[in-house]
């Protein structure tokens, strides 16, 4: 845990976007992606596990009547903060997981670039927690990045196959980028267009 908290530390001391989400297209594309996955316009109970600096935030308070966005950071949260100021709707939290779960019941959980932060085992406690909080109509999105994550035991396949390993929910969909991938879990398998009573 401690270390990387020390790693966040150091990148958010040097800037307040370290990935450039606000500049780059590689970012912009990546968040339309996951925003276009989403099953429903709008969700009734959202959670984002690693808000960074909310720039992603901004764009899922648009799809949730709540939102609780979490950050390991003081100051990612701090930014955060400061950028959905005006959004009641939204509370931003510094905790770190998995230890510090907001359980409640959640009907949106995403899990964006995360997971290779964690040992295997914090993994594997925040995977049950994340099925345990969601509503029986929920869904829970995945996306990380392809890439090894250089000091870190876990990279975005490692991520992905202990989530599709350990997941009881039914398996929706997987995108895979070239830099990128994406699974969706629901409680039940229904296509959305069954759903909207279109077949």
């Amino acid at each position: 845990m401690a270390k990387h908290l020390e790693y966040f530390n150091q990148l958010y001391e040097q800037n307040d976007d370290p990935w450039s989400y606000a500049d780059r297209w590689y970012e912009h594309r990546k968040r339309a992606i996951c925003l276009s996955l989403l099953l429903h316009d709008q969700y009734k109970k959202g959670l984002e596990l690693g808000c960074s600096n909310g720039i992603f935030s901004q764009q899922l308070a648009e799809r949730c009547q709540h939102l609780v966005c979490i950050d390991a950071n003081e100051r990612a949260v701090y930014l955060a903060q400061q950028r959905l100021s005006s959004a009641a709707h939204v509370k931003i939290l510094q905790k770190q997981l998995p230890d510090n779960f907001p359980e409640d019941h959640y009907d949106l959980i995403m899990i964006s670039e995360i997971g290779y932060y964690l040992t295997r085992n914090e993994l594997l406690k925040l995977i049950d927690l994340c099925q345990r909080n969601l509503t029986d109509n929920g869904m829970i999105l995945l996306c990380h990045w392809r890439y090894p994550i250089e000091g870190f035991e876990l990279n975005g396949e490692t991520v992905h196959s202990l989530f599709k390993q350990e997941m009881k929910l039914a398996h929706y969909l997987r995108l895979n980028d070239k830099d990128f991938l994406i699974d969706v879990w629901t409680k039940h398998n229904n296509s959305l267009a069954d759903q909207e009573g279109l077949i």
